[in-house]
């Protein structure tokens, strides 16, 4: 304890140097903490947007369906064993069934391409946004034939709500299958691939119109975070051996690729900033051991040992190092707080859109953004505590006395 007291009014005897240093330490630790919770905030915001817009948490096809997704390729028995599993699975906190085709929407003015998707509007809305992103017109009132489509489709096709429009597909046969349907509703989302080029209808009408009696493409799982999802997903695999349980990073893996860059690019960014750090500790302690060479010397003539002269050393490294830290924690809470309800990019909304990314960014700090610093940074407080605490060491007390 002793050799700790030294330490720390050692490092408060120049109180400037020792302020620049940990000024430093906390200005470094504190930006790079909430420029990476915003790099974060963009990628979780992509990962939720695709997870709530149409991905779903995971999702159940028949074999080879995501490799060639026809519609011929539906679940066998019309689904009935993965809806008996997904019923019996406690940890699904939603589910919906799900028809899909391609197919043509034209209107008097414009035809587009389209993804058509035929859903439970109630089941729907447990598992995706769509229903909470309504703009205009209802999501799917009680009147038949109706459809939900993007905003930004409706300006391709110059539709509103009640106008009619005609979608044409291939049944099951073959054959080509129209109907006439009118719009019910239009919505927006971060999603522009959504927005432009997905229609949403009734489940029993597209299988009507499709000819595929009671058929199913896909039952999409909400499991109500991405970490249960993985439990969930293998739960699911072992109980339908027959089918294919992918989760949301098997379905996107170029969203996982994403995190993974952005968790590579903050051990760069750490790397960088305690390499910084690591030097400006060491000129600073080194400072403080030529300037205290006579103190050194009458402190090991009256008996501190060379172990804890080095403890010594070590502790005032540590000591600036953590202080620091917690005020650059300090910092990066308090920017966390002031950002906490997100960065309005309006402007930039049809950009961020396009990559599946909400205009509103919120920052995200997680808890490995804070213990995984503070390891590392008492590592390189230790590792530049080494060459200062060397040269005390070297020293020889008759000598050291005598310094001027």
């Amino acid at each position: 304890m002793l050799v700790v007291r030294l330490a720390w009014r050692n490092i408060w005897r120049n109180t400037r140097r020792t302020g620049i240093v940990i000024t430093a330490v906390a200005v470094g630790i504190a930006g790079v903490l909430i420029s990476m919770a915003l790099n974060y905030g963009l990628v979780y915001t992509m990962l939720d947007t695709a997870i709530s817009t149409d991905l779903g948490h995971v999702q159940i096809h028949a074999r080879g369906y995501v490799d060639s997704p026809e519609l011929a390729r539906m679940l066998p028995n019309d689904g009935r064993a993965a809806l008996r599993a997904v019923e019996d699975e406690p940890r699904v906190a939603g589910w919906a069934p799900r028809l899909r085709s391609e197919g043509l929407v034209s209107s008097p003015y414009a035809s587009v391409g389209a993804r058509l998707v035929a859903i439970d509007p109630r089941r729907e809305a447990s598992v995706t946004l769509v229903a909470d992103s309504m703009v205009d017109g209802d999501y799917f009132a009680d009147e038949p034939r109706r459809v939900v489509i993007g905003q930004a489709m409706a300006k391709r096709l110059k539709v509103g709500v009640g106008d009619k429009i005609v979608i044409s597909a291939q049944d099951l046969e073959g054959d080509l299958a129209g109907e006439a349907m009118r719009v019910g509703g239009l919505f927006r989302t971060a999603s522009r691939e959504l927005d432009r080029g997905t229609i949403f209808m009734r489940l029993e009408e597209a299988q009507a119109m499709l000819g595929v009696g009671v058929g199913l493409s896909e039952i999409v799982i909400d499991a109500g975070s991405r970490v249960e999802a993985e439990h969930l997903g293998d739960a699911l695999a072992a109980a339908l051996p027959t089918l294919d349980v992918q989760r949301w990073d098997e379905l996107q893996p170029m969203l996982v690729y994403m995190l993974d860059a952005t968790e590579q690019s903050a051990v760069f960014v750490y790397l960088a900033i305690f390499i910084a750090m690591a030097f400006g500790i060491a000129n600073v302690l080194l400072m403080t051991v030529f300037e205290r060479v006579r103190e050194i010397g009458i402190l090991m003539a009256i008996g501190l040992s060379r172990s804890r002269l080095v403890a010594m050393v070590v502790c005032e490294s540590v000591f600036v190092t953590l202080v620091g830290l917690l005020i650059g924690y300090a910092l990066a809470v308090a920017g966390w707080y002031w950002l906490r309800d997100g960065i309005d990019l309006g402007g930039f909304a049809e950009g961020l859109n396009a990559y599946g990314m909400a205009s509103t960014i919120v920052p995200v700090l997680r808890i490995e953004d804070f213990t995984v610093p503070t390891a590392v940074a008492i590592l390189t407080a230790l590792l530049a505590s080494a060459w200062p605490a060397s040269r005390a060491v070297r020293l020889k007390p008759a000598e050291a006395v005598r310094h001027r």
